[in-house]
């Protein structure tokens, strides 16, 4: 490594001063040196009270006004900026500790909290104090000073903070930890006060030593939601609504069993969940840390689903529900009416079928030549046929058949409070089948994976939050409004897909998941605006929506997949070399040009390349083509450059720029100006004349026409990959086969190689 690559060209600031100095920090010096000499060269006296800070510029830096530390200095780089202060350890040994705690200095105090308040963001005075051994007294002195004042509690809770989070908490005191519970206890404390009590708490409860286990069960057991709760109401601080549900979530992922149930149960008291909707939702302009707290309690909240998601009934269980409850008339399934909209007006129970079907003759069509017995020999393709030939390619076991209770109760729902719409999902359900209670197990269980009910714990990156659940009452649930709509949804998307075979039923639920999603992700306040924004998507915005994700996940495969880039660099030379090769066949085959002699004078050529691509050949332009002559014959050896655009003198007289170009003969000696009568003959034959001097530049037109060609070669390659997920990584290289060792050689014993032996032959006698 050369000595240059050790020094780093910065400038330093003056103690007390502005003004500022180019200094070469040579790395291979000491911190201790570096600021001796730095000292010297300010003519300051070379002493121990002094150190480095670094001030960038850039605020969001997060070396920005931070100390230089033996560990840290090595990494300052060209350009960096230097402050010359007060060391830490003079700050602590003569500013902080001689005044934090006892000392009737008011002054001095108040500039020793400062002080401390200003450092404890800082990771290189948290190390040196603890280096110190002095972060004990910071502990003691928030444990018994009762009469701190907001700005010094606050000035060592956020010291107490910072010690946590770099994991210094070995030898705390318990007191500790009361005092910061009684913060957060004390409702008339200081926001900041209570948001880094909050702080420390949330450290407390997330730190894994084994020590801090009675802690944490003290946490749970004296800080209860009601004590948590009203700071939501304050909107004088974002910070601290964040540090509330943070702390909130926390406790609550801790807990197990009836206490984690009885605490997602007081989450979703009404008030509750209206104060976080009227005082954080509502207020707007948050974050995507307090976006995932709103999902990390929206996903509790629905957990309390879970149970009944979970459980099953049988539909032949009379003791749980009449199956009668939920069918309609015969007579009156023969009467479906046009696509009703939906009814957000709570229906009463006792309005008949009779009269919630009555409309106007125009508004209606019979469907009873879809479900007569007449209708079954016209239409092969209905779905309307004998129970033995039902769902052949859909295999539902209807003697058999269960729901969960959250299906149940969701039913019930829809039916009691939207019976219009609920009467329309039942006739079609009937006719179109596969059936109300199989349809609406399929539509709880979509929206349950949805919404992540039962993921425990929640998702740690998602911000998939509802405003509507926590702006809804008890009686008319986020989940069970959002089931009803669901199923008017489907009816529509049923009607726009023309779906009336059970074999594209699938396909009708993948396309309403992808709308309740494209919904929901619209986040509506209320259910109004649910209602709406449902009503405003159809398919057709669906299907778009899909095409623009395939496109997408292409595009992103095409640029930046590794594979993908290895194969696009094949194709990249080769087209190349295509289009190299057309440039050339069509400066071959000739085109015709205006040729500026000077500003006045103008005149029609005929240029095209010889055959052995040697001479630029023009020829003039007589009324007759047939009579034209050869006037001129240019070497391509002698055109030492090709000017295009604006750099030719005679662009201004073109009637575009882009149409002028101009190739020069021997360094200037000459010149032949060009307009060519559109651009992209322009841009084929200066893309030719530089290809064939050997110009390395090309028109956009030849960047654009290589792009096409390389990125439908890469489409064409990848047709047979449809559907097939492509790995980002290769697979794994396997090792290396091990060796074939040789046989090992068989022992023989003295015994078996003399029993191996061929016995003696016996002489024959002679007769």
């Amino acid at each position: 490594m050369s000595i240059n690559s050790y020094i780093a060209k910065i400038s330093v600031e003056k103690h007390d001063s502005k003004d500022q100095f180019l200094y070469d920090l040579d790395k291979t010096k000491s911190l201790c040196e570096i600021i001796h000499d730095i000292c010297k060269i300010c003519g300051m006296p070379i002493s121990s009270v002094y150190g480095l800070k670094m001030i960038h510029t850039n605020v969001n830096d997060p070396t920005v006004d931070t100390y230089v530390s033996d560990q840290t200095y090595k990494n300052i780089k060209h350009n960096d900026c230097l402050k010359i202060v007060f060391s830490i350890e003079y700050i602590l040994k003569s500013i902080i500790f001689p005044h934090i705690n006892g000392t009737r200095d008011e002054p001095q105090r108040e500039i020793a909290y400062d002080h401390l308040k200003k450092l404890a963001h800082d990771s290189v005075f948290i190390d040196e104090l603890v280096a110190k051994q002095k972060h004990l007294e910071i502990v003691k002195t928030f444990t018994t000073d009762k009469t701190l004042k907001d700005e010094e509690l606050l000035a060592l809770l956020i010291t107490i903070c910072h010690l946590f989070l770099k994991g210094y908490h070995d030898n705390m005191s318990s007191d500790l930890l009361q005092r910061t519970i009684d913060i957060v206890r004390n409702q008339s404390n200081d926001v900041d006060n209570v948001q880094y009590a909050l702080a420390i708490l949330h450290k407390i409860l997330i730190n894994r030593n084994i020590e801090f286990i009675a802690w944490k069960e003290k946490i749970i057991r004296e800080i209860p939601i009601t004590c948590l709760v009203p700071y939501i109401r304050r909107d004088d601080g974002r910070k601290l609504q964040y540090g509330v549900l943070l702390l909130i979530n926390t406790i609550i992922r801790l807990c197990k069993g009836d206490q984690k149930r009885h605490l997602i149960k007081e989450m979703n008291y009404t008030k509750n969940r209206e104060d976080i909707y009227k005082y954080i939702i509502e207020e707007g302009d948050m974050d995507k840390k307090m976006e995932h707290e709103l999902y990390v309690i929206q996903t509790y909240i629905l957990s309390l689903y879970n149970e009944a998601l979970n459980s099953e009934v049988s539909l032949n269980d009379n003791n749980v529900f009449k199956r009668e409850e939920f069918e309609l008339p015969e007579d009156d399934i023969k009467r479906l009416t046009l696509l009703l909209d939906f009814d957000e007006v709570r229906s009463s129970r006792n309005n008949s079928i009779e009269n919630l079907l009555t409309y106007q003759q125009a508004e209606r069509f019979s469907l009873a030549s879809v479900v007569s017995d007449r209708s079954v020999d016209s239409r092969k393709s209905s779905t309307v046929c004998s129970p033995k030939m039902r769902h052949t390619s859909f295999n539902i076991d209807y003697e058999n058949l269960t729901i969960n209770y959250l299906t149940l109760e969701a039913l019930r729902h829809y039916k009691d409070n939207h019976k219009k719409n609920y009467c329309q999902s039942q006739i079609e359900e009937r006719v179109y089948e596969p059936g109300i209670f199989v349809t609406s197990e399929k539509v709880v269980k979509m929206l349950a994976k949805i919404l992540d009910i039962g993921l425990d714990p929640p998702d740690s990156k998602k911000i998939f939050y509802q405003p509507i659940v926590f702006n809804s009452s008890a009686k008319n649930s986020f989940f069970l409004e959002l089931f009803s709509r669901t199923m008017w949804l489907l009816s529509r998307t049923r009607r726009e897909m023309k779906v009336s075979t059970i074999e594209d039923y699938p396909k009708l639920m993948r396309a309403l998941k992808k709308q309740v999603k494209m919904v929901l992700n619209k986040r509506p306040l209320n259910f109004k605006e649910l209602t709406t924004d449902m009503t405003n998507l159809n398919f057709d915005a669906v299907l778009k929506k899909w095409q623009e994700e395939k496109d997408a996940e292409l595009k992103e495969l095409l640029e930046n997949h590794p594979c993908i880039k290895e194969l696009r660099e094949i194709y990249l030379k080769q087209n190349e070399q295509y289009l190299f090769q057309n440039r050339l066949k069509t400066l071959k085959t000739g085109e015709n040009f205006h040729r500026y002699i000077d500003k006045k004078s103008m005149v029609k050529m005929f240029v095209k390349l010889s055959k052995n691509e040697r001479e630029l050949l023009i020829y003039d332009v007589p009324k007759d083509p047939n009579e034209m002559e050869l006037k001129e014959s240019i070497n391509i050896a002698n055109i030492t450059h090709v000017a295009i655009g604006k750099n030719c003198k005679h662009s201004i007289i073109c009637r575009s720029p882009a149409l002028a170009f101009s190739i020069f003969i021997n360094h200037s000696e000459s010149q032949v100006n060009f307009a060519a009568q559109s651009i992209k003959i322009a841009s084929i034959w200066t893309d030719g004349l530089n290809i064939i001097t050997d110009k390395g530049r090309r028109s956009d037109l030849f960047s654009e026409e290589l792009e096409t060609l390389v990125e439908m070669d890469l489409k064409l390659q990848l047709i047979e990959l449809q559907n097939v997920s492509i790995p980002k990584n290769p697979p794994p290289i396997p090792p290396l086969p091990k060796p074939v060792l040789p046989p090992k050689p068989e022992i023989v014993t003295r015994r078996e190689r003399y029993s191996r032996r061929p016995p003696p032959e016996v002489p024959k006698q002679k007769n």
